[in-house]
């Protein structure tokens, strides 16, 4: 069997830090036995319930050739040393009946905290017996072969990386790995005061079985992952992701690889910056021309290589010639650096891959290439190009672009917002928006997130966290030319998405400052006829219900501020219109609409005319214009009001996994009628039978088994699915009705288009169901209604899964033509809780079988008493790898754009 590349990871260690995880080699003998000389007598024992001194050739050729299907190895790298081994051991029926396959005793004896399989010639007996029972004997003699189906693990972690989470992340790659190979079952011997190793097992939210017996425990667990598993290992991923943002954000000491003495160089504006930021932690200038001219740069002692610093540094900022940065990465790794800002610009992907692996193995994390830099004004970090650096605020920024984040730094100095954080990601090689979501939502200093994002990267997992961290943290993203399905991806998240980085500030600016409001009702206050009138047919445009109350031009302080109190008890937000008018002074209007805004539980905002910016205003938001003022309240208004709904939850439904497995496993291509109809079927869903005829004779027969009325149809295209363009029969109540459509339809489509006959059914609202496994969304169902007209205007709606009961009513609701399931002028309502059952059925099914690459119901009839499905189509292939399933591990490759479904 070949080498199993699809197992190589990059990994986030609970402490922010990055590991490797790969297939064991051959040719690692070397590094287990390195690793072995580390490990401590006491790790030694509790792995092997005993002390074993050293391995043999014929120990490290047993642990590391391996077939990695009946036995199975992963490997932890941090650089190039092997510092964790995870192993399983199973069996399988050979060609020769009755043979092992090569157990080995002492392979299941397990270590503390992460610790791994070493098959030793001959393993010390732990109290009361092996440390793993060898393989039973029959009444021949020959050994029996255990189930293939379940394995023997242990785990090893080097004494230094105990407690960094690597034994967790092992048994969920080990997990994966041995499930793709058949292995159903984890079988686990521990001492009983191995509590650490326990304790991984029993934390991983697997269902575990425990069995003691001479100071062991034998631990079992099936290792198919069940809901519990899943939320342990994102709990475990957000706190790492959260943790290495944190090191990048927070460090106690900085570099600046490149740093020069000339003025106007990318290294010296970075050193400049940060030295002028007030950042209280060391900061040292590093270049190459300090050992043959030592001195200082910026009044700076500067060093010629990173690795002579006396001193542990936790970012180094790079700002070297393209063609440094792979032999100053290795430096910084070297050195014990834990996180890069990378300023260079490479311009070449596979550079820039190589990077970021690099990077990685070392154990750091990267921002850029072709960053603009960081931002952390809490602590006085400016590593970045820009010598503007915004105040303490309640805004978090990250951008992909440098430009665009020159323009957010801009933006935030004009409107004299502060911010928590600034991250420019430049290239995107490692650090995410998505990295940044997992920061933000344990930040107590971040109210609002916002992010101009060019990519998703990992579109299903961007959903995942945009709309659990948006239930806390408004999540607000700048993103120009989206696609269908990137708008269906931000409005099922809860994200507020703007085009333009100014409006992007005009709602984080009032998210930050002001309360949610309540409802739609909007109270305009002010003293222009003309600013009033502007600002209320703004509001009535965007969909806002509103008031106004028009005060006497030049009207003092005293009567807006009671105007204000005055409207509050029935608005859900307060407008208040400033102009500046000669020679009546403004301030002291702004003071009192502050001071009164201050006692109220709702928004307010002042609209100020001209763009002035009025310090007294304080924490109330001015806006410009009318139009930026409302279009921000119309957005904070729809995310109040998707945070206030609940999130729903995913139906327990009762469906025969295995059967349908069965079904898709190994296929490739269109399933036939009757497949496709077996396979909905494992989900409860019925397709309205249909016989394919090819005579007159052979559709009366047809009819008459599935019952009258009957319909007689093409399933040829165009006519498929095209009932206007006249290939159906239908309301057929006798025998002769069949003969003569038989004729007439014959006349209409030819001789050799395919005709069915099906029974008619309740008539209804036509409506097309579909599922795709899309290459960048993973698994996403589409509703619409059906018919050409709906085509045309494109009236589909998308969700990417899962999908909660929630979820399917607003996807039923969000279509233009919704409202002709509910009675549209004067039809009766038919069935819409019916539908949305079997929407919920076919995401169920979608997000169940990857192999199922397309379905499509189309049509479903949705009837006053339920819903009919009259046609499906299936098409299987081998199932891809989704961005967002499995164990943890980095989203690194890059994504292009792909065009919705159709």
């Amino acid at each position: 069997m070949g080498y199993p590349a699809g197992w190589e990871a990059d990994v986030i260690l609970s402490d922010g830090g990055t590991a490797h995880i790969r297939p064991i080699l051959a040719s690692d003998g070397p590094r287990l036995l390195d690793f072995w000389d580390r490990l401590s007598e006491r790790s030694i024992y509790l792995r092997f319930f005993g002390v074993r001194r050293g391995l043999s050739a014929a120990d490290v050729r047993r642990f590391t050739v391996v077939d990695q299907s009946v036995r199975g190895a992963l490997i932890a790298l941090i650089g190039e040393d092997m510092v964790a081994l995870a192993h399983w051991e199973g069996t399988a029926a050979s060609s020769q009946e009755g043979t092992a396959a090569s157990p080995q005793d002492g392979d299941a004896a397990v270590r503390p905290a992460g610790s791994a399989a070493l098959p030793l010639d001959d393993p010390p007996a732990p109290p009361g017996g092996s440390a793993l029972p060898a393989a039973r004997s029959g009444p021949d003699g020959a050994a029996l072969v255990r189930p293939a189906s379940a394995a023997e693990v242990a785990f090893l972690v080097e004494d230094a990386q105990q407690g960094r989470g690597v034994g967790s992340v092992l048994l969920e790659h080990l997990a994966a790995a041995a499930w793709e190979r058949g292995i159903r079952r984890f079988d686990a011997d521990v001492l009983a005061e191995n509590q650490n190793m326990i304790r991984v097992f029993l934390d991983a939210g697997y269902k575990v079985a425990r069995q003691w017996d001479s100071g062991a425990v034998r631990l079992s667990f099936d290792i198919e992952p069940t809901e519990t598993s899943v939320d342990v290992m994102r709990s475990r991923e957000h706190r790492a992701e959260a943790a290495s943002i944190g090191r990048l954000l927070r460090p106690r000491a900085v570099a600046v690889l490149g740093a020069s003495r000339r003025p106007g160089a990318t290294g010296n504006a970075v050193l400049r910056n940060l030295l002028d930021g007030g950042f209280a932690g060391p900061v040292y200038p590093v270049n190459p021309a300090a050992a043959a001219d030592p001195g200082a740069v910026s009044s700076v002692r500067a060093f010629a290589r990173v690795e002579d610093i006396d001193g542990p540094v936790d970012l180094a900022v790079l700002c070297v010639p393209p063609a440094e940065t792979t032999e100053v990465v290795e430096a910084c790794g070297r050195h014990g650096v834990r996180g890069l800002v990378v300023i260079t610009d490479l311009r070449d992907e596979p550079a820039e891959a190589t990077l970021a692996a690099a990077a990685r193995a070392a154990g750091m994390r990267v921002v850029g290439p072709a960053s603009l830099g960081i931002q952390n004004p809490a602590v006085g970090l400016n590593a970045s190009l820009a010598g503007q650096m915004p105040p303490p605020g309640r805004i978090g920024c990250y951008s992909q672009s440098g430009p665009l984040g020159t323009a957010m730094l801009t933006a935030a100095e004009t409107r004299g917002l502060g911010m928590s954080v600034f991250v420019s990601a430049g290239d995107r090689a490692d650090i995410s928006g998505n990295d940044m979501l997992q920061y933000w939502e344990d930040d107590p200093a971040t109210e609002v997130a916002l992010l101009h994002l060019e990519t998703f990267g990992n579109p299903r997992k961007f959903a995942r966290l945009a709309r659990r961290v948006g239930r806390g943290t408004p999540v607000v993203v700048v993103r120009a030319g989206r696609s269908e399905l990137d708008t269906a991806l931000l409005r099922q998240a809860g994200v507020i998405s703007v085009d333009r980085v100014p409006a992007g500030f005009d709602v984080a600016q009032l998210l930050a400052s002001q309360p949610l409001p309540r409802g739609r009702r909007l109270t305009v206050i002010g003293d222009s006829r003309a600013l009033v009138r502007l600002t209320v047919e703004a509001a009535e445009a965007a969909g806002l219900t509103v008031e106004s109350v028009l005060l006497k031009l030049g009207s003092a302080p005293e009567p807006f501020a009671a105007a204000m109190l005055a409207a509050a008890p029935t608005s859900d937000a307060l407008m208040v219109t400033v102009a500046p008018l000669p020679p009546q002074p403004v301030a002291p209007l702004a003071a009192a609409v502050a001071s009164a805004a201050a006692t109220l539980d709702i928004p307010v905002l002042a609209g100020v005319l001209g763009g002035t910016r009025i310090p007294e205003l304080g924490a109330v938001p001015a806006y410009p214009s009318p139009e930026g003022a409302v279009a921000a309240l119309r957005e904070v208004v729809s995310y109040a009001r998707w945070r206030s709904r609940p999130l729903g939850t995913v139906p327990a439904l009762a469906v025969d996994l295995d059967t349908a497995r069965t079904l898709v496993a190994g296929r490739s291509g269109p399933l036939d009628d009757e497949a496709g109809a077996a396979l909905l079927a494992c989900y409860g869903v019925e397709v309205e039978p249909m016989i394919r005829v090819d005579s007159a004779d052979a559709a009366v027969e047809a009819a008459r088994r599935l019952g009258w009325p009957a319909v007689l149809k093409a399933r040829s295209r165009p006519y498929r699915h095209r009932p206007e363009l006249g290939g159906q029969r239908l309301g057929l109540l006798d025998e002769a009705a069949v003969r003569a459509a038989w004729a007439s339809l014959r006349d209409r489509v030819g001789p050799d288009a395919p005709l069915v006959v099906q029974r008619q059914v309740a008539t209804g609202v036509p409506v097309v169901l579909g599922s795709e496994e899309h290459p960048r969304y993973g698994p996403l169902v589409s509703f619409g209604l059906a018919g050409p007209t709906t085509d045309l205007l494109g009236d589909r709606a998308y969700h990417i899964l899962p999908l909660t009961d929630v979820d399917a009513e607003r996807l039923v609701s969000s279509v233009r033509a919704a409202p002709l399931l509910s009675g549209y002028r004067g039809s009766e309502p038919v069935d819409v809780a019916a539908l949305r059952e079997l929407i919920l059925r076919l995401a169920r099914l979608a997000d169940d079988l990857p192999d199922v690459a397309r379905l499509m119901l189309d049509p479903v009839i949705v009837s006053v008493r339920g819903v009919t499905v009259l046609s499906a189509e299936v098409v299987v292939g081998p199932p891809p790898r989704r961005a967002d399933a499995g164990p943890r591990r980095y989203w690194t490759a890059p994504v292009r754009a792909v065009d919705p479904i159709s």
